[in-house]
Formats: structure tokens, C-alpha cells, sequence
């Protein structure tokens, strides 16, 4: 091999070096936060639904045929206004303003008893319906402020409040009124919510990725300690510290 090949390997061996020595420093860096006082608010985590606060679905009691549908599905109607005759001479009229969602029938054919019809919704009226365990059932309570975001607004959070949280076919519902929403959002759409539950001020704050098993590295006058803590009410960051020798200015250890 001559001079020039045996230069170009050395020093693509020397860089391949480099980069295997920074990398494995980078994963084996640790870094410090400091330790703060301030306020924590508590919240439970779950996925919403948004749903009409007006929905009729029509369904007959016994087997009939569809004489005449005077509407289409998606199509707005008024209070009043005629949506479907049946052989009787029957005519079934919308019970309020909405939407037509749903038409399961066509003009003459028969329809069973039960099955439903036509769906109609107030898509201008919605709330949020929420399903819990039942851990989190248990604290919370109507009046609770809840913060909704929805994956295709992000950065946008909109304000709620639980109405009302009752048992249903084993779940835990909470309904969540909600007023702020922003136009275009429709029944069925998904949001993020988190339910305050309880609020904590002047508390000293734990970063939980400092937290290892109850047990956390701290720094204090150039010594580093391994301590047992105990916390309390947490947010997606922050702990409550209950037990354990931390104060303002402490540092703790974060493996990256």
C-alpha cells in the first residue's frame, strides 16, 4: 500500500475513533437540575370524546315499508321539518335543529322493528365525554377545571369544566362542558384532556427524571449523596417532595 492509501486509512480509522469516544461519552453524560419551590397542580390524564348535547335516532316498533325520505344524509334540518313517510301514511319530523348524520333506509324498502333509521345531531352544541378507572373516578369532582387540546390544533389549549361523573355499564364517565371550542370541531373527534385535581403551592419540586426507584443522587456543598424520598402529588414533570433532605439550591443527577 503507498503513502497517499496508507494516509486516507489512517485517517478515517482516527475519525471512526473519534465519533466512537464522543458518542459513548454523550451516553454515559449525566447532567444536574437545581432544586426550586414553587406551585403544583395535579392533574388526571385520559382521552376524550367529543359528543352532541341534542342526538335523535328514529326507529319504528313494527316492521314497516318507507313510502317517501324527504332528506339526505348530511343535509341541515329545522325543528318540524318532514324526514321520512311510511306506508301508514305516517310522517316522522325532526325533533330539533341539526344535522342529518345517518340514513340506513332507501324509498320503499322495509324496515324492521328496532333497527335504526336516521340519525340526526346539534353539531353546534357538543360536550366532552371522558371514561376513567376507577382510581382516578375517585378524585375527581364536579366544578374541576379541565384543559382540552386536540392533536390537529397543537400549541391551542381550551378550557373546561366536569359537569357530572357517573357509573355506566361498568365504566366511569365524566361529562366535561366545554364552551370554548374551536369551530370545525365535530361528534366523534378526540381530544387530550387533563383534569386538575388538587393544587399544591410553595412545595419543593422534584424533577421524576431525577427520581430512580424512590431513591434520587444529590448534590449539596461539592458532596454528592444517594437519598430515599417520598413524594406526593405529581404533574407531568414535578413531584412533590413529602420526605426526604432536599432544599432550594440542592442539585440532583439526570442520566440522559
Amino acid at each position: 500500500m503507498d503513502r497517499k492509501k496508507q494516509y486516507i486509512v489512517g485517517s478515517i480509522f482516527i475519525i471512526i475513533l473519534i465519533l466512537t469516544s464522543y458518542f459513548f461519552i454523550r451516553s454515559n453524560q449525566s447532567d444536574r437540575l437545581s432544586i426550586v419551590r414553587g406551585s403544583l397542580v395535579e392533574a388526571v390524564y385520559a382521552l376524550g370524546t367529543v359528543k352532541p348535547v341534542e342526538s335523535f335516532s328514529l326507529k319504528f316498533g313494527i316492521a314497516a315499508s318507507i313510502r317517501e325520505i324527504f332528506v339526505e344524509e348530511g343535509q341541515s334540518v329545522t325543528k318540524g321539518q318532514a324526514l321520512l313517510t311510511n306506508d301508514s301514511g305516517i310522517t316522522f319530523r325532526s325533533p330539533f335543529n341539526g344535522t342529518l348524520t345517518k340514513l340506513n333506509v332507501s324509498k320503499n324498502e322495509t324496515a324492521m322493528p328496532g333497527l335504526p333509521l336516521l340519525e340526526i345531531q346539534n353539531l353546534k352544541e357538543v360536550y366532552i365525554s371522558v371514561s376513567l378507572d376507577q382510581e382516578s373516578a375517585l378524585r375527581v369532582k364536579p366544578g374541576q377545571v379541565a384543559q382540552l387540546s386536540f392533536e390537529s390544533i397543537r400549541g391551542n389549549v381550551y378550557k373546561g369544566s366536569v359537569e357530572r361523573i357517573y357509573p355506566s355499564n361498568g365504566q366511569f364517565l365524566v361529562r366535561i362542558d366545554a364552551n370554548e371550542l374551536p369551530h370545525g370541531i365535530l361528534p366523534d373527534m378526540t381530544t387530550d384532556v387533563a383534569i386538575e385535581v388538587s393544587s399544591k403551592d410553595n412545595v419543593i419540586l422534584v424533577p421524576l427524571v431525577a427520581v430512580d426507584r424512590g431513591k434520587i443522587i444529590r448534590f449539596r456543598d461539592g458532596k454528592r449523596e444517594k437519598l430515599e424520598i417520598r413524594i406526593g402529588a405529581i404533574n407531568s414533570e414535578f413531584g412533590e417532595l413529602l420526605q426526604g433532605d432536599l432544599k432550594e439550591g440542592d442539585e440532583v443527577l439526570v442520566k440522559n
